[in-house]
């Protein structure tokens, strides 16, 4: 399916910047990204830095790792060697007491590794002392790292640590050739540690297997699920040479869904499960062999397609929890990538959330645990949950720092974060309902009689006086006004009817109409109700309808109901320019599920301007309802809209759908202003 303007981008659409990306990585590393339509419109098919990296086809230059290259001289080498592991035992002699994101991964030199995407981490049951290992997804790790005409990447680097602070790297997992069934093109991702029946196991991401294991010879995106095993938590591999979970076709030819991002977890009964699937196909769960190299039985789905990848599943108090992550993982600044929470009596699901809705279902559920908070953390996802040495929960995670957002043009910097989980009401809240965390706090136990301070949750609600609502009860008048030919619309019992309108606001693409009217100074709460017609299986392309404040055509934040493919969420996106060359200029993440067809849906802005003018930063904060009480939060954009930002109704996408605006209010706020994570740990918020 070729990328329609306007909308997100598949990874298998990528190649088709291949060239251009490979390019910019041979260049030493420089603000910027690929120039590419980024990732939008909610859940997975995106742009992903992950595969937008590829071996070259023969005959054209080469920027990955020259296997089998010149070593230094062995004398020099091991005075290296012995230096770097006196370091690392000095460093790790004295457990971490505080701690400050992003973690300390470094690399035998010293030097702090850069990226480390889809952590995975596990506790060594043989280690006399508690020793966890933090396993990374295939990236390059430092800019003064280079092989041939490029950066050199390493194949799933692994890390070990006493305190789950201090992370010394240990190896990497494979070197030289990729380990079958893996083509020499393929790529390692999304690493999955387990001990079992006295061995070490790792599952990982093959991105591209080889024509001996893939029912269609020649491609390059029949991915799969491989394993290897060890006497040790760091290898040596012996990969066992064929896929756990082979290619699966999604239409005939080269069109595959997704098969990454392995995740196994142990029930009751001592059955193995193995979690697989993306963005491109769903989630699924499956029934793992007794030698953990196949799967058995029937796959389950327990993600919706479009909107979840990066399963973790674990158990707590009789239940598993299923962590999933929404949207593009890589859109530097801009990335929205967040992860979100359902809950299942069994390993099979289904996994729903605290309103009760399916994560694998068209109109997509899922808790948010996670979302940015409006720091410096954007796209806080793929993570891993563990417990210290007195059994406190943890995640560790990947994120993106706004300040130094890019490794290199093309690909995104994700270094590893933290953040303590606790159980309320039977639910995980993470770094306290706070976002991801940008301060120094307690760093985890690293003895059974460690403790730390009781979490102090953030508080909701907020203290209004309403400026101004508008019913649509009579056509509306000035201020409003239209901004582009609208079409046909009326006026009903219910409210202003419309009807979804050719075009988009996308970057270059602005002719969208909208009614808007300037939105008064000062901190506000925006809320609207929205009815759009759209059945579960629709819309190809996209459709959506909901709420923008926007400076301009290119500078706004935006908060609707989208339908794209039969996938179904609220999106909360925003736009910006300029921006600098090659970054994306739109990022989207996501806030909660959309009412059932015929139903409406609440929609939420707070904004907080931190000063006043046209370069006061504002911290606009999303949130969605399908009762206008149980209100779900969706993370915080920050933007620089100014004084003259306005407030806009949008409906928009083929089809003609029918749309309904009911009423629309804007109330002052006053401190305490709402949190932006509040609603993930109460699921309430006041009302006007």
């Amino acid at each position: 399916m070729a990328p329609v303007p306007g909308r997100r981008r598949q990874r298998s659409h990528v190649v088709k910047n291949l060239q251009l990306t490979e390019n910019a990585l041979r260049e030493p590393a420089s603000p910027g990204m690929a120039d590419r339509p980024p990732g939008r419109h909610g859940g997975g098919t995106h742009r992903d830095g992950r595969c937008a990296i590829r071996a070259p086809p023969p005959g054209q230059p080469c920027y990955l790792p020259r296997f089998g290259k010149k070593e230094q001289p062995v004398r020099s080498c091991l005075f290296l060697l012995a230096a770097a592991l006196h370091a690392a035992a000095a460093a790790q002699a004295q457990p971490a007491s505080t701690y400050h994101n992003p973690l300390p991964v470094r690399l035998a030199s010293g030097e702090l590794a850069q990226n480390c995407a889809d952590p995975a981490v596990l506790r060594d049951p043989r280690a006399p002392q508690p020793t966890w290992y933090l396993y990374c997804t295939t990236d390059p790790v430092s800019r003064s790292e280079k092989e041939g005409d490029g950066y050199r990447f390493r194949f799933l680097p692994i890390y070990r640590s006493t305190d789950l602070v201090q992370w010394e790297w240990v190896t990497d997992s494979f070197t030289g050739q990729r380990p079958a069934p893996a083509s020499p093109r393929s790529w390692l991702w999304a690493p999955e540690p387990q001990y079992h029946d006295g061995r070490y196991w790792l599952y990982y991401t093959i991105t591209d297997t080889d024509d001996a294991h893939s029912p269609e010879p020649g491609c390059d995106a029949d991915s799969s699920i491989g394993v290897a095993s060890s006497a040790s938590p760091t290898g040596p591999w012996q990969a066992s040479g064929r896929p756990v979970v082979g290619p699966r076709r999604a239409t005939p030819g080269c069109k595959f869904d997704w098969t990454f991002d392995p995740d196994v977890v142990i029930d009751d009964a001592g059955t193995r499960w193995l979690y697989y699937g993306s963005y491109g196909g769903g989630l699924f769960v499956q029934r793992l062999s007794n030698d953990g190299l196949s799967v058995e039985g029937e796959a389950r789905r327990v993600g919706t397609s479009g909107r979840y990848e990066g399963a973790e599943v674990v158990r707590h108090d009789g239940w598993y929890y299923l962590f999933a992550s929404a949207t593009d993982c890589c859109a530097g600044p801009l990335t929205g990538y967040a992860l979100h929470v359902g809950r299942a009596a069994s390993p099979l699901g289904p996994f729903l959330d605290k309103q009760g809705n399916d994560m694998a279902a068209a109109r997509a559920g899922g808790t948010p645990v996670l979302p940015q908070s409006g720091n410096r953390w954007v796209g806080a996802g793929h993570n891993a949950v563990l417990q210290d040495a007195a059994g406190q929960w943890w995640t560790i995670y990947h994120a993106v720092d706004v300040n130094d957002p890019l490794f290199a043009p093309g690909l995104t910097r994700r270094p590893a974060l933290l953040d303590r989980i606790d159980w309320a009401g039977g639910w995980p809240v993470v770094a306290e309902g706070r976002g991801p965390s940008d301060r120094e706090l307690p760093a985890p136990a690293t003895s059974a009689a460690g403790g730390r301070p009781a979490p102090a949750f953030a508080g909701t609600g907020a203290d209004m006086r309403l400026l101004w609502d508008e019913d649509f009860t009579k056509p509306p008048a000035a201020p409003w006004r239209w901004l582009r030919s609208p079409g046909a619309w009326r006026i009903t019992g219910e409210g202003l009817a419309w009807h979804t309108q050719p075009g988009d606001l996308y970057v270059d693409t602005n002719t969208a109409p909208l009614l808007a009217r300037p939105l008064p100074p000062g901190d506000l709460r925006i809320e609207a109700r929205v009815r759009i017609d759209a059945p579960d299986d629709c819309c190809a392309p996209h459709v959506q309808a909901g709420i923008v404040a926007m400076r301009d055509d290119d500078n706004y934040v935006k908060l609707s109901v989208l339908a794209n493919a039969g996938l179904h969420q609220v999106e909360f996106g925003k736009e910006q320019k300029p921006v600098p060359v090659h970054h994306p200029r739109y990022g989207n993440t996501v806030a909660g599920t959309p009412a059932a067809q015929g139903g409406w849906t609440w929609l939420r802005l707070d904004v907080q301007r931190e000063g006043t003018g046209q370069d006061a930063r504002e911290r606009w904060t999303a949130w969605s309802s399908r009762d206008g009480r149980d209100w779900v939060g969706g993370g915080t954009w920050t933007h620089r809209l100014g004084p003259a930002v306005r407030l806009g109704l949008v409906a928009m996408g083929t089809g003609a759908l029918a749309v309904t605006f009911g009423p629309v209010r804007v109330s002052a706020l006053y401190p305490p202003h709402s949190a932006g994570s509040a609603a993930q740990v109460h699921g309430t918020a006041a009302q006007p």
